[in-house]
């Protein structure tokens, strides 16, 4: 009688064991499911917005080269004689100071990087360069008399981003790094005097650690703006009423 009761309980216990096994492989089964259709579902999020971003990029690449071409066409057409003398150099003013031909000339370069002194307060963020900083080294070289710009490469328009994406900093839809190297054409004495006044950028950021050279070069090289300019939203205005509105 004691056996039965001992071979009974060894049933219950294996049954009882057997279920609690079967429990958890069913719940296993529904996590992995659940981790599964998230994953698919982020993928498939992902995938949507990288092609999106490929079909933008294709559309501003194909205005470039429509823009490209145009332009080629009328410098082709005024060197041809088909135009006038002045509209050749209408043509060659314009894309000069619209940032779409490659400039030289002197003035400086200014190189910053990233401070390297000991974190003292907790925050590595200040010890970094920031969108801000650059964009208060652009405006005081503005400021000071620079006629082009450029950071990493990119040339600075009016219309030219400068703002932080997570650890890159994105300058006409493009991601550059520290160090940041910019070119600024102009008087190189006001410009460097611009920049390294006291109290001035130069000074400020230096209090931060972080390392900025200012060097006067008598000849530059900024190539000129590859994108494009939206302009959708834009048209020759006509001759505007009293109230500012245009008639």
């Amino acid at each position: 009688m004691e056996k039965r009761k001992r071979g009974e309980l060894a049933v219950v216990a294996a049954f009882v064991l057997l279920g609690f096994l079967l429990a958890l492989q069913l719940k296993s089964v529904r996590l992995h499911t659940a981790v599964d259709a998230t994953s698919a579902s982020r993928l498939e999020t992902l995938q949507n917005l990288y092609n999106d971003l490929v079909n933008e990029r294709d559309g501003l690449a194909s205005q470039l080269a429509t823009a490209q071409s145009e332009l080629e066409e009328y410098r082709k057409a005024a060197a041809d004689g088909e135009g006038s003398e002045a509209l050749k150099q209408e043509v060659e003013y314009l894309s000069l100071v619209a940032g779409l031909t490659d400039v030289e000339g002197p003035g400086v370069m200014v190189i910053l990087r990233d401070s390297t002194a000991e974190n003292t307060t907790g925050d590595e963020a200040d010890y970094l360069i920031h969108d801000s900083d650059l964009l208060s080294v652009v405006n005081e070289l503005r400021d000071a008399g620079a006629q082009a710009l450029s950071l990493n490469g990119e040339r600075i328009l009016a219309t030219s981003e400068i703002r932080c994406a997570g650890s890159v900093v994105l300058i006409n839809g493009q991601r550059v790094t520290a160090p940041f190297i910019l070119y600024a054409i102009g008087d190189p004495t006001t410009l460097y005097n611009a920049l390294t006044m006291r109290g001035g950028v130069v000074d400020v950021l230096s209090q931060w650690k972080i390392q900025v050279d200012v060097t006067m070069s008598e000849k530059l090289l900024i190539e000129g703006y590859k994108g494009t300019v939206a302009t959708d939203y834009l048209s020759p205005a006509t001759q505007a009423d009293e109230g500012g509105e245009a008639g």
